[in-house]
């Protein structure tokens, strides 16, 4: 890498980072593996930054949801989710809500099987297209369609059963 190319780099992680790491943790709910598949990723775009890619940013998620993939593909592991991490939240006027909130989406981030964690995460919280999504995904535009539903729908089944909406429903 050229001195400016290594600088274009730092520049892009510098702006991009931040929101990498926060889609990375969306998609394994593990922090520190986040973080370690955020560098893999970030790494392999090293090796095709001097070609000027059009979208660097496209090409770090879809090697995040690769890696992420490959990640579930590896049963005898047992994953293990950690405390969230706070510096990954949004500052708020309530920071105890913000991290409950949070710890709340990663419980049931983590609870849905990988391929509709991943669906989950790049239609509606990264808010991608059927047809970015699948080509993200490599399937078709049926399968994140298929993905979506069951996924949404493991999603509403444990927010109603959350101690918050109990509380609401008793009112």
């Amino acid at each position: 890498m050229t001195p400016s190319e290594e600088q274009a780099f730092t520049e892009f992680v510098q702006v991009h980072g931040d929101r990498l790491l926060r889609f990375a943790r969306l998609l394994v709910p593990d922090a520190g593996e986040a973080e370690d598949i955020l560098q893999t990723a970030l790494l392999r775009l090293t090796r095709h930054w001097s070609r000027q890619l059009d979208a660097p940013g496209a090409y770090v998620r879809a090697a995040l949801v690769n890696l992420a993939k490959d990640r579930g593909r590896r049963r005898h592991l047992v994953p293990v989710p950690m405390e969230a991490d706070r510096g990954l939240l949004s500052v708020g006027s309530d920071h105890a809500e913000a991290i409950a909130a949070r710890t709340q989406l990663d419980q049931i981030l983590a609870a849905l099987p990988p391929r509709q964690r991943v669906t989950v995460v790049l239609r509606v919280i990264d808010g991608l297209s059927e047809a970015e999504t699948a080509a993200i995904m490599e399937c078709s535009p049926g399968t994140v369609k298929s993905n979506l539903a069951r996924g949404l729908q493991k999603v509403r089944a444990a927010l109603a059963l959350t101690p918050t909406s109990v509380e609401e429903t008793a009112r």
